[in-house]
């Protein structure tokens, strides 16, 4: 047991010492070539280190000749809304079924009928009293012609009485006739002179006796105009295409004169007053006359989408709103005339572009030659923007002329074609050295 516990262990310490001289022998290459690789090491060289600059990007600036552009707010109201009354009275007796809040009505619609019997009635009666009046005249007139033939005989029998009279007075010198037979020649022609008077004098009165009955003529058809403008009002008919605000009656009501029946609006008539800040007074065109009015853009935004519309400013209210120091400014709606009516757009105002919308409103300015428009971000504190020259920042001042929502608007400072830093820096300096990454133009 001993001698094979000996003769093991002799065996596992020679196996061991075979291991050691292994790893000796690689230990050794690995140091002769490590001593070799630093004999052979190339010698380093010395370098400064050169600065490059921070890399930023860059837009080229252009200048513009730009109109400005004014923003305004407002509410649309219906140019022409029409308050519909009872202009006779009576029973109303049909409604359109197109009367209702909201509807579109097209022109001509009778809209509301009140009962028109007693108004067709009224004409029948006012046309015969016309007819009587005519006939009257009719008669005056046959009367003066027999009136002026009664004179006639009358005057030929006055010219005989007085020639009868005048020959037996000369009898009467030569004691021929009695003196009673002149006195009867003479009273026969007074007699003759007094039926001649008394017909002229009935040919005299026919003169306003003609005016009278010319005047009852005259007011029977004056008349007869306002039975037939009654019977014609007792209709309410819609002069223009239009929209229903309200319905304010219903059939079978009794209605009396002036009393309200509803309201409409005139179709596609729509204005909007908005008030415009005494700053921004300086942009609006100074050559504005009653044909050339600024144009409008008309802009009604949604979480989903955004409407537009075209229009023009129809005229400015002559004074200012003392509270608000505003002036207010009347815009109107362009209506659609170029190639007729257009359904899409007649839609569009029906549906979103009703009175009550609440709008933006884009009027354009007067134009401003030679100037740049930068994004508001690009100027910096002091009104100075960050430009490249030579590979180098340079710290331009710029002098804003107006301010626009994220734009601004800067008339001197800068040049065409200089290079402005888009780039947000920290600790920029003037002078300090910079790389542009991507110029945009």
């Amino acid at each position: 047991m001993v001698l094979f516990k000996a003769g093991e262990f002799w065996v596992m310490k020679k196996g061991f010492m075979f291991k050691s001289l292994r790893v000796v022998s690689v230990i050794i290459v690995a140091v002769g070539i490590a001593v070799l690789l630093i004999t052979l090491r190339p010698k380093a060289q010395r370098q400064v280190p050169t600065e490059k600059g921070r890399l930023v990007e860059t837009m080229t600036v252009k200048a513009e000749d730009i109109n400005m552009t004014i923003e305004a707010y407002g509410t649309v109201k219906a140019r022409e809304a029409l308050k519909l009354v009872a202009e006779v009275r009576g029973r109303i007796v049909k409604i359109d079924s197109s009367f209702k809040e909201g509807n579109f009505v097209k022109k001509g619609t009778a809209l509301i009928k009140i009962d028109p019997r007693t108004y067709r009635l009224e004409v029948e009666r006012r046309r015969v009293q016309v007819s009587q009046a005519k006939a009257e005249l009719m008669r005056l007139e046959q009367e003066v012609n027999n009136l002026k033939a009664s004179i006639k005989i009358a005057k030929s029998d006055a010219t005989l009485a007085q020639n009868e009279f005048a020959r037996l007075k000369q009898l009467i010198n030569k004691n021929v006739i009695a003196q009673t037979t002149l006195d009867k020649a003479e009273q026969r022609y007074l007699s003759s002179l007094e039926r001649l008077q008394g017909l002229e004098n009935q040919m005299a009165l026919t003169g306003p006796l003609k005016d009278q009955y010319e005047a009852q003529r005259n007011m029977a058809k004056v008349s007869l105009k306002q039975a037939k403008l009654d019977l014609q009002r007792s209709t309410v008919i819609a002069h223009s295409d239009s929209w229903v605000l309200e319905k304010g009656i219903e059939e079978g009501q009794h209605v009396n004169a002036g009393q309200y029946l509803g309201s409409i609006y005139r179709d596609r008539a729509l204005d909007i007053e908005v008030r415009i800040p005494a700053k921004d007074l300086k942009w609006f065109p100074t050559n504005m006359s009653p044909e050339s009015m600024p144009k409008v853009k008309i802009i009604l935004e949604s979480k989903s989408s955004s409407l537009s519309w075209k229009g023009h400013v129809a005229r400015i209210k002559a004074q200012m709103d003392q509270r608000t120091r505003t002036l207010p400014v009347v815009v109107e709606i362009d209506e659609d005339k170029e190639g007729g009516e257009n359904p899409v757009n007649r839609n569009m105002e029906s549906v979103f572009l009703r009175p009550g919308t609440f709008v933006t409103v884009l009027i354009q300015g007067r134009k401003v030659d030679r100037i740049f428009l930068l994004p508001r971000h690009l100027v910096h504190m002091g009104d100075v923007v960050y430009m490249v020259k030579d590979n180098k920042l340079k710290i331009q001042p710029v002098n804003i002329l107006r301010s626009f929502k994220e734009s601004v608007f800067i008339d001197k400072g800068l040049n065409t074609g200089d290079l402005v830093i888009s780039t947000p820096l920290s600790g920029a300096a003037d002078g300090m050295l910079v790389r542009i990454k991507n110029p945009q133009s």
